[in-house]
């Protein structure tokens, strides 16, 4: 099956719908979804228009990346509620990358990984995370070494042993999550952990001159409660690259980034 994508960035949304309604009726395509990195409330609004049979977005345990520190049109932030909301509309809900933007996961800082426990590896607890938790239906799996596939498919079977009722998989999820709670609230405070990140300018509103302030936010969180130094340092230095120039429009940079 090919996956054909149009740019909404480039045309109007009603335009490209127009166009992929065509080729769904000419039996070209068969479904019609987005894929996106926005802040949460426009995924929001998107996912609010029912066009869209299926999503790609980010929403992992270690934050929902571009999406942190955006507001969730709920009185929250991150995507989750995004997640909640397609999943209410029987979306296709996809987990874009919970191994590598989601932490890193494939190398772990080793106080992630002890936090997360002996019965889960880091990749595991992701990707059960989100399919036992959230409810996500798949998942991207980009791999750092093949035995990395190793662990993707213990996950699967751990999966179908808790099918079977062999196991509990919540129950073990549980369990790393009670501990990294734990060490946040112990680090950070329980009051930080649940506000820190609400009611923060994302980089579309002018005050923040063009800066991911929740995102920023989040890798502080992890850095100082998981030591996950090389991720956050990889997704700090992937910030650098949108330049705010104070010598042009709000609306020139805004165009843009």
């Amino acid at each position: 099956m090919a996956l054909h994508t149009i740019s909404f960035a480039d045309e109007k949304m009603d335009e490209s719908l127009e166009i992929c309604n065509q080729l769904k009726k000419e039996g070209k395509i068969r479904h019609i979804g987005f894929s996106t990195h926005a802040v949460t409330s426009q995924i929001m609004d998107l996912i609010n228009t029912e066009k869209f049979e299926y999503i790609n977005l980010h929403y992992h345990y270690f934050g929902s990346y571009h999406g942190s520190g955006t507001s969730d049109t709920q009185g929250g932030e991150g995507n989750l509620a995004c997640v909640k909301r397609a999943l209410e509309l029987d979306m296709g809900v996809f987990n874009i990358s919970p191994i590598d933007k989601g932490g890193k996961l494939f190398r772990p800082s080793k106080l992630c990984a002890s936090l997360i426990g002996k019965e889960l590896t880091p990749i595991g607890f992701a990707l059960l995370y989100g399919w036992k938790k959230v409810g996500f239906h798949t998942a991207s799996i980009g791999l750092a070494r093949p035995s990395d596939l190793d662990e993707v498919l213990y996950a699967a079977n751990m999966m179908k042993k808790d099918q079977d009722g062999l196991i509990s998989v919540e129950n073990i999820i549980n369990g790393s999550i009670e501990r990294m709670e734990a060490r946040s609230k112990e680090i950070l405070g329980e009051t930080w952990m649940q506000k820190g990140l609400l009611n923060v300018p994302s980089c579309y509103d002018e005050v923040s001159d063009g800066i991911a302030l929740g995102h920023i936010l989040l890798l502080y969180n992890l850095l100082t409660c998981y030591g996950m130094y090389e991720y956050c340092r990889d997704r700090y230095t992937s910030l650098l690259a949108a330049k705010w120039d104070k010598k042009k429009s709000y609306e020139e940079n805004k165009k843009n980034m």
